[in-house]
């Protein structure tokens, strides 16, 4: 049977695609802060970097989420597939153990709503959507979408009960698909700054080992997942060290980063390698500025703590129009910015001036408070309130025929595909992962999905 969820708390699951960054995992976990007192939540992740949200938890730098439960499952493009036969393998049966995964942990948390975080609304979601009809399902989808991509994905908004955008403060500027789009509830911007704790400027800084008295700038050049960003990093380098040698420089380098970008020399001294430093909202009272990509999480995280920020956005995501939100932004007086237009070493003179920098952070103060993701728990926990939990699946698998079409994924040999740690999970091994006190039940029915899938 479902595990009895707690009678004061919706039972939910929190849902994430796996992306290229932390923007999706750090949504739903703002979700789940803010909900800490109404929403009883399993967060899903696709992600490869949910260890490092585990590991933060674990560590105390989430203050608020030790109730949150997660498990992590592999997404069609795990790197692990491999390519040629055993790609196509994995891909063909993708979805369809998806929606085996989704289902079960749906029957197992005893869900009343999911809540997908991501761009893409897989087809082993929506055949989740449709064996689970008495379950809300609600779409999170950031806007700012390049124009003329993404038809055939906001086309499936009608399969779920609720669409949600959290806010952009540069919005102003979205000329994408999303933009006019009068079916989605629109909030206010989402960031764990309205939800973590920050440490104070000393404190922080000694965490992160950086100088008690220097001036410090956070370069943080995004995961380089489309366009390599060394070139950023050495120009900035280079720039501060000819013309601001006194300056110190906190370079950020995520887990799930794909390009690399330490710069040269290293760390120590002028530069420290801030190494999947998670969540960085906790310490950006260490910073006097930041230079960096206009990704969901930076803007908002940045902007809301009044960090004098000279953002330089990428123009190569398949969906993320950055250019268009460092224009609404920039266009409110609360950034800098670097683009095709721009001199790079121009605007990061005019970061350098205190007056700027004093400009920035006043303008800033008068931005709308990022605390959408109390209006998206608020949401979910009222269309939970009064759904039945779902049944257990009566299979797993695809149908027969189809059964007889998939070829399994080949496992490496001695590779467990159960475990229970999600810090043990990598995202280069075919890994099986359950949430934290899985019952007998449910870990009966994944090994049974896994027979199938894997040889």
């Amino acid at each position: 049977m479902p595990a009895a969820p707690d009678p004061t708390r919706v039972p939910v699951v929190l849902a994430t695609s796996n992306g290229v960054g932390m923007g999706h995992l750090t949504r739903q976990l703002s979700v789940a802060l803010a909900g800490a007192d109404a929403l009883d939540v399993t967060l899903l992740s696709l992600s490869g970097a949910l260890p490092t949200v585990a590991r933060a938890v674990a560590d105390g730098r989430l203050p608020g989420a030790e109730h949150v439960r997660v498990e992590h499952c592999p997404s069609r493009t795990s790197p692990w597939q491999g390519s040629g036969a055993a790609k196509v393998a994995w891909r063909t049966a993708w979805d369809p153990y998806f929606a085996d995964r989704l289902h079960a942990l749906v029957a197992e948390t005893g869900a009343r709503v999911v809540a997908f975080d991501g761009v893409v609304p897989y087809a082993g979601l929506l055949a989740a959507r449709r064996r689970l009809p008495g379950t809300a399902f609600v779409w999170v989808r950031r806007g700012m979408w390049r124009q003329g991509v993404g038809a055939q994905w906001l086309a499936q908004a009608e399969a779920f009960d609720l669409v949600v955008e959290p806010g952009d403060l540069g919005a102003a500027a979205d000329a994408g698909p999303t933009a006019g789009d009068t079916g989605a509830l629109r909030t206010a911007p989402v960031s764990l700054t309205a939800h973590v704790p920050a440490l104070e400027r000393a404190e922080a800084r000694a965490a992160l080992g950086l100088d008690l008295e220097r001036p410090v700038l956070l370069l943080a050049p995004g995961s380089g997942a489309y366009a390599d960003v060394g070139e950023l990093v050495r120009r900035v380098l280079d720039h501060l060290r000819t013309v601001a040698p006194g300056w110190q420089v906190a370079l950020t380098r995520q887990a799930i980063a794909r390009s690399g970008a330490d710069g040269p020399g290293g760390s120590g001294g002028d530069l420290v390698a801030l190494r999947d430093t998670y969540p960085l909202a906790r310490y950006l009272a260490a910073f006097d500025a930041a230079v960096g990509a206009a990704g969901y999480n930076a803007v908002h995280e940045h902007l809301a703590v009044g960090l004098p920020t000279l953002l330089v956005p990428s123009t190569a995501h398949e969906t993320d129009d950055q250019v268009a939100r460092t224009r609404g932004v920039v266009a409110r007086g609360a950034a800098l910015a670097s683009t095709e237009e721009a001199d790079l070493a121009g605007a990061l003179d005019r970061l350098l001036d205190p007056a700027v920098r004093r400009e920035l952070t006043a303008a800033c103060a008068g931005l709308e408070a990022p605390d959408g993701a109390t209006t998206i728990a608020r949401e979910l926990g009222a269309l939970g309130r009064d759904r039945a939990p779902a049944a257990w699946p009566d299979r797993v698998g695809p149908p027969a025929w189809r059964r007889a079409l998939t070829r399994p994924v080949a496992r490496r040999r001695g590779t467990p595909y159960l475990t229970g740690t999600v810090t043990d999970v990598d995202p280069q091994v075919p890994v099986e992962h359950l949430r934290a006190g899985a019952s007998p039940h449910y870990r009966a029915l994944r090994e049974r999905a896994a027979r199938w899938l894997y040889a």
